[in-house]
């Protein structure tokens, strides 16, 4: 376990006024002209779009806490702690510094100590097995919990998390909250008990994405940049990435199978989480919200048969390889440049293949068809949620503390990731810079994607269909549906109270 505590005031100082700088000097979002009509390119300053230095929260400027630590458990087994605890002191990073700053300006604002406990033992799949006991025995050590979502959610049946409504000071309609994702989560006309926004960073880099080799494309079919105008003309459908990945393959070996030896269309590391963004990229709806804000199973449509199909057809056909076992070991693959799209990528995956000689562009994942009105772009269930701590002795601070790191992680970490970082630092052309913000754009869940492990597996089934290259998709569903019924049943009576 990793515990962060307080960096030093002059290193605060000096990486705030970095963090500012990089988002750009002026305020608000108008051009200023001398009325009197003299020198106009003197006269006249353009605001920086992304300079958000003056959009504030609505905390009350005399908020003291006169030392009180609040203590943030951040289960982590591997880098995504430091978007959120940070590191322990200054790297040169701009995105790990912009948070120790940030860290640092609100225990200054709110005169608390903030603690970051990180627990690199855990992750999604225990994360409830250790916070449950803690819940149980109204342990008081954390205030915040924040972890994967997979994880997390499970912990809604569990009791001894509260609403963000039992919180003084949290605004939703602030921008740094993800206000419809939050929606998302809930069920029944409920409060919010997950968190989702700014804060928790490590969501937005969970974004689904496919990363393209713009040199092996551009050997096919000339320019690269016809890709990227595929997707904004609408037409970037599973059915055109299908036919792309079967041009480009060639058996290397001569072997008479695909395998990591040949030139490759597609290769992700398996059939697993590969699938989600394809599933959840389309505007099948697999829920029906009721009046009341209840939840209803519709899973099985004539579309939703025919993408497993779809799906089954091009996990399974040549130049598709999901043999990788590791993350690291499709980077590689990837970065060899024999192959045209990694797939199971995020947002956060382009800082692992930054260095690769070939150039690589990123774009949305697919959709199903032209007919299809948006993009929609999964974020993983490994992305970042915040649940607060039923029996923290510090509830009736914990509102203001949570708004205060979101709305200065919007004012000055954010813009340094997505502007500085992963815009310009990461990325190798100006187009992949765009579609990053179509790819931020939409953003977003699905109910039974975020709750698949209190509903019986019901939101994974494709990952089953298509690894066993089944596409009896009724069937499938047809055996899910009692138990993923019954589990709704309890989900619903946990959130409301009962």
């Amino acid at each position: 376990m990793k515990k962060f505590k307080r960096a030093s005031l002059l290193l605060a100082a000096l990486l705030a006024v970095a963090a500012v700088s990089s988002c750009g000097d002026s305020a608000g979002d108008t051009t200023v002209t001398d009325n009197a009509g003299t020198d106009t390119a003197a006269a006249t300053e353009t605001a920086d779009p992304n300079d958000r230095s003056q959009i504030k929260d609505n905390l009350p400027e005399d908020l003291n806490y006169s030392g009180r630590t609040f203590s943030v458990f951040v289960a982590s087994p591997s880098e995504q702690y430091e978007f959120i605890a940070g590191v322990e002191e200054s790297t040169g990073d701009v995105v790990q510094d912009a948070v120790i700053a940030r860290n640092i300006a609100v225990e200054e604002r709110l005169g608390i100590d903030l603690t970051y406990d990180v627990h690199t033992e855990v992750d999604g799949s225990n994360i409830d097995a250790f916070i449950t006991p803690l819940l149980m025995a109204g342990d008081t050590t954390y205030d915040l919990f924040t972890g994967h979502q997979w994880g997390l959610t499970k912990l809604l049946t569990t009791g001894g998390i509260v609403p963000v409504e039992d919180l003084e000071y949290i605004d939703l309609e602030q921008p740094w909250w993800w206000k419809e994702y939050m929606d998302e989560l809930t069920l029944g006309g409920s409060d919010h008990y997950f968190m989702v926004g700014d804060f928790f960073l490590h969501a937005l880099r969970s974004a689904r994405v496919a990363i393209f080799n713009k040199e092996l494309y551009a050997n096919y079919y000339d320019d690269a940049n016809e890709l990227y105008q595929l997707v904004l003309d609408g037409k970037w459908t599973i059915d055109k990435m299908t036919e792309l990945c079967k041009s480009v393959y060639i058996d290397l070996n001569n072997n008479g199978q695909t395998d990591a030896e040949d030139q490759l269309g597609f290769t992700s590391w398996s059939t697993q989480a590969s699938t989600d963004p394809f599933v959840y990229g389309t505007d099948i709806e697999y829920i029906k919200r009721t009046a009341d804000g209840g939840v209803e199973f519709q899973m099985i449509s004539e579309d939703a048969v025919a993408l497993c199909e779809k799906l089954v057809d091009f996990f399974w056909q040549e130049g598709t390889y999901t043999g990788c076992t590791s993350d690291p070991e499709q980077h590689a693959m990837f970065a060899s440049g024999k192959v045209l799209f990694m797939g199971n990528a995020g947002l956060a995956t382009v800082e692992k293949i930054r260095d690769m000689e070939s150039d690589f562009g990123i774009i949305p994942c697919p959709k199903y068809d032209e007919e299809q009105s948006a993009y929609r772009t999964l974020v993983h269930d490994g992305g970042y949620l915040g649940v607060v701590n039923g029996c923290s002795e510090n509830l009736d601070i914990t509102g203001a503390v949570l708004e205060a790191l979101s709305s200065e992680t919007y004012r000055s970490v954010t813009p340094v990731y997505y502007e500085t970082a992963l815009k310009v630092k990461y990325t190798r052309d100006d187009t992949s810079a765009q579609m990053i913000d179509l790819i931020h754009d939409t953003l977003m869940t699905n109910f039974i994607y975020a709750y698949n492990y209190a509903l019986d597996g019901i939101g994974l089934q494709y990952r089953t269909l298509i690894t066993n290259k089944s596409k009896d998709y009724v069937s499938q569903i047809e055996k899910s549906l009692k138990g993923a019924e019954k589990k709704l049943a309890i989900l619903a009576e946990a959130f409301a109270g009962e």
